[in-house]
């Protein structure tokens, strides 16, 4: 067997403590506000509220670049000479950082690094990782962890739900009159995250502190989940008690491993404060 490292964005917001536990190297994507780049991860998330608040303008998000991918490989292939690497990218179908990673690695001609498509976004990357982690330990090498971590992906249900559209409105990414409507009508609508896209699905309506247990019952039943792991993930303002509230009706429905994912700058450029995600894999043939 041939150890195998995996790697990931920090767009995967996998908290710190689970990256250093699992050994999952993670490279820094980039948040832009007034023409300059900043790692995402070098300052509080609650920054890109608070900017927003001040100019209305959301930052913009980007994407690791070929040049920093090859960096950061060669770098972790000096550390590690004999080891495959495992790269488990932001999905494909949201941000370039698939496509940058691969040109990398083509360019690098290293046949032990392979590239996996989470088609997946914040904290359902780091419910990835996380089988990601436990594959590896088992896998032959790289190639055969990265084809059973393929049967996986496929199994991973993730939804999102913003507390308010604001920032969904600030980014363009829905229309003033669509926005107005909802904040009268105080819904929420449950994103989605289907084949690597955001979808907009069901709406809730009310505050968070009333919507956020049926949502995540819905959810549950909904995609016949697996019982073993399910990730909450949550941006800045999203009440703690709320969350505590939430971690004991997980343990209730029979989750074994729950756990909690506070996102960082990229997808609280997105989502906006107070807002939350639920991730979990499908039972097998769901």
């Amino acid at each position: 067997m041939k150890r195998i490292v995996i790697t990931t964005e920090s767009g995967t917001d996998l908290p710190a403590e689970r990256a250093q536990a699992l050994d999952i190297r993670i490279i820094p994507m980039w948040v832009v506000t007034e023409g300059r780049s900043r790692q995402d991860g070098s300052f509080p998330a609650g920054e890109v509220f608070t900017y927003y608040k001040k100019t209305k303008t959301v930052p913009s998000t980007s994407a690791v670049n070929p040049q920093e991918y090859m960096e950061f490989f060669k770098e972790l292939r000096r550390e590690k000479p004999d080891a495959d690497i495992l790269h488990i990218a932001y999905s494909s179908k949201a941000s370039s950082t698939w496509q940058n990673a691969s040109i990398a690695i083509k360019e690098l001609n290293d046949p032990g690094i392979f590239l996996a498509d989470s088609l997946n976004v914040s904290g359902g990357i780091s419910l990835i990782c996380e089988k990601a982690a436990q594959i590896a330990g088992r896998a032959a090498d790289g190639k055969a962890a990265l084809e059973e971590l393929e049967s996986w992906i496929r199994r991973a249900r993730v939804t999102f739900l913003p507390d308010s559209l604001e920032f969904l409105k600030a980014g363009g990414r829905v229309s003033n009159a669509a926005y107005l409507g909802a904040s009268l009508l105080q819904l929420k609508p449950q994103i989605l995250i289907q084949d690597g896209l955001l979808v907009a699905s069901r709406k809730y309506r009310g505050k968070m502190d009333a919507v956020a247990v049926p949502y995540l019952e819905d959810f549950v039943r909904n995609n016949s989940l697996d019982r073993e792991d399910l990730y909450l993930f949550y941006t800045d303002g999203f009440s703690m008690n709320l969350l505590e509230l939430l971690e004991k009706r997980a343990g209730e429905l029979g989750f074994c491993n729950v756990r909690r994912a506070m996102c960082g700058c990229v997808i609280s450029c997105h989502g906006g404060p107070g807002a939350l995600g639920i991730a979990g894999f499908a039972q097998e043939g769901h």
